[in-house]
């Protein structure tokens, strides 16, 4: 899938509200792993920022004075709701943030982004020097239920995934491109999204939450993840 869809109208025609129903649970996991690091950024860039919830759902979470943040997106659609969000340190641009030269800022975000670029290891690496903390979140597509039923490739045709991890792939290629990882953690997406969601609930999702609170506890969250999925990785970074 080419970066045509997202600024074609394509993607906006599947996905409608950029998935900005989620942005405020992932502001807050965003939040805590910030917090829990004792970072208080001045200056936050949201690369692939969609809709804009994220960034504008993290930067009202901290105490005044809010951080300064800049949202970028290289959809037209996405930038256009983004906008309705704009206040006085909050600003939203449509263009490719890695074609620009800024790079004074003490946090960037990419929430679900990268493994929708063609080039994720040239991104990644320009992306390292444009700030001095990153935080990733990262669907890990890559789980022995979903590759049964070839789950991968449903991510590929509904949400433009080209690119698919598990927890230790998704951590050696922030290494590989010399990031330094400062702490990782898993959201348990499937699970959390449900209770903050509860009109997405059925029969199969409620079995599959259930199967993996039963291996966690029987076995560990690494073995939960890599059987049944569900799950995406946070990842707090610094250049190394």
């Amino acid at each position: 899938m080419s970066d045509k869809v997202y600024i074609d109208g394509t993607y906006s025609f599947s996905h409608p509200t950029w998935h900005d129903e989620d942005a405020p649970w992932k502001a807050s996991e965003i939040y805590k792993i910030l917090d829990d690091n004792h970072l208080t950024p001045r200056r936050i860039v949201d690369i692939g920022c969609g809709a804009g919830g994220v960034l504008a759902s993290l930067v009202d979470s901290f105490p005044p004075p809010r951080p300064l943040a800049v949202g970028f997106d290289i959809s037209p659609d996405a930038i256009n709701m983004a906008r309705s969000r704009e206040k006085p340190g909050l600003s939203f641009r449509c263009g490719d943030f890695l074609e620009g030269n800024e790079s004074d800022f003490d946090l960037s975000l990419c929430v679900d982004v990268f493994e929708h670029v063609d080039d994720y290891l040239g991104f990644l690496r320009k992306l390292r020097l444009r700030a001095r903390m990153h935080v990733f979140h990262i669907p890990l597509d890559m789980y022995v239920s979903g590759l049964l039923r070839r789950g991968h490739l449903g991510m590929r045709r509904e949400y433009g995934h080209i690119h698919y991890f598990d927890r230790f792939t998704a951590i050696e290629t922030l290494k590989y491109t010399n990031y330094r990882i400062v702490d990782a953690r898993y959201t348990h997406i499937a699970e959390d999204l449900l209770d903050v969601h509860p009109e997405r609930k059925n029969l199969r999702r409620m079995i599959g939450n259930a199967g993996r609170r039963c291996l966690r506890s029987l076995l560990n969250e690494d073995w939960s993840n890599q059987i049944l999925g569900g799950s995406s990785l946070l990842v707090l970074a610094a250049q190394n």
